[in-house]
């Protein structure tokens, strides 16, 4: 390494520092960056989004594209109670237990396809769906709040078109987060084993 140091700074050449990152220096106009596996898959701003990454890993902000779907965790709060934005009938969700809190898990879901389908959004069949804190606890789904009535299904979806929802789970309170495991299922294609589960960094 072409180490220099520069008025008692170390300088370290980006060619290295890209090295050690795992990724690759790449010209950017009239500079350079550093892409690593994820920034190297970034496609740019998503309508009513953040920045779209292919793969199944990402973090809050971030569009994870699929293929079928393409996935975003808005937003993630805490509550000692929740009332529904989207069920058609409202409902408020609460803790299991005295000692437990409720986050709430905001999300949006584009349908990538060039036909219409509904995903598996379902508290009877959630699959892999659940939250990871950070002392390697997995905490299982309390409910959804969508735009549909049925169990299992979410709204029928357009090509191109979005659903927001949210997905409620009850947890000990002061709880540390560390991951939300997302499975995106086609109702009833991807039933029982199918489809692709995503994780999506909560931490902040």
């Amino acid at each position: 390494s072409d180490l220099r140091v520069i008025g008692g700074k170390t300088y370290v050449p980006l060619a290295d520092m890209a090295r050690a990152m795992n990724g690759k220096l790449v010209k950017n106009g009239s500079g350079y960056e550093i892409q690593t596996e994820a920034s190297s898959d970034d496609t740019g701003g998503v309508p009513g989004g953040g920045t779209a990454i292919k793969g199944t890993k990402g973090s809050v902000g971030q569009m994870v594209m699929t293929g079928k779907w393409s996935f975003e965790v808005v937003d993630v709060s805490r509550a000692a109670s929740y009332d529904s934005q989207y069920l058609p009938e409202h409902r408020t969700f609460s803790p299991s237990g005295p000692l437990e809190e409720l986050v709430v898990i905001h999300c949006r879901l584009k349908n990538t396809l060039k036909s219409s389908q509904m995903a598996m959004l379902s508290v009877i069949h959630p699959h892999n769906i659940a939250l990871a804190d950070d002392q390697g606890q997995s905490h299982g789904l309390l409910g959804f709040d969508k735009r549909a009535t049925n169990q299992d299904e979410g709204p029928k979806m357009l090509p191109g078109s979005l659903t927001d929802f949210a997905v409620i789970f009850s947890v000990p309170s002061g709880t540390k987060l560390k991951d939300l495991l997302f499975s995106l299922q086609t109702a009833y294609d991807d039933y029982p084993d199918g489809g692709t589960d995503v994780r999506i960094s909560l931490r902040s």
